[in-house]
């Protein structure tokens, strides 16, 4: 079994690079609470936890370092239908791109912003200079994430897109 891990140093974890296939979208991310393995204490009021044959419960938050490279998105466009999320930014200087037509959030070190359920946004570079942010996600149960631009769905870890057909197509 390896280490359990309930603490970490940010140094220690190494970044993850993520570049889209045409380079607009290239994001550097440093997964803190998948390197934090240190499973959950068994508590006398909650003897789920003590069932073998329990379903393994998934983190209650997701915590990520993010670096963006001058010029560069983090992801496209996209909002969640249940997560909320909330950027911390440490450097650099960027927007927090939001639905077409309304204005974007900057971002600069020291700025606090809360991306709610539903809320279209990416984050962009427009600086001159590299910018780090963290972004703590709640991670609930049955989320799931629409991209406006592309007309994509992720959900269950599948990307698809929803196609009309009648309420009886393939019931009969």
């Amino acid at each position: 079994m390896a280490e359990e891990k309930a603490r970490l140093s940010e140094s220690a974890v190494e970044w993850y690079v993520e570049t889209s296939p045409k380079g607009r979208y290239e994001s550097h991310n440093k997964s803190m609470s998948n390197e934090l393995t240190a499973p959950a204490r068994v508590q006398p009021s909650f003897p789920w936890r003590e069932d073998e044959h329990a379903p393994v419960r998934k983190r209650p938050f997701e915590v990520e370092m993010v670096k963006l490279r001058p010029g560069k998105w983090n992801c496209p466009r996209h909002y969640h239908s249940e997560q909320w999320e909330y950027y911390i930014v440490v450097s650099g200087r960027g927007e927090m791109m939001q639905e077409q037509g309304t204005p974007s959030i900057p971002m600069e070190p020291g700025d606090h912003i809360v991306q709610p359920p539903g809320w279209i946004h990416t984050v962009a570079n427009t600086g001159e200079e590299d910018l780090v942010y963290y972004v703590i996600a709640d991670n609930p149960d049955d989320e799931h994430c629409y991209y406006p631009d592309s007309d994509k769905w992720l959900g269950a870890d599948t990307i698809f897109r929803m196609q009309r057909v009648d309420y009886f197509d393939g019931e009969e």
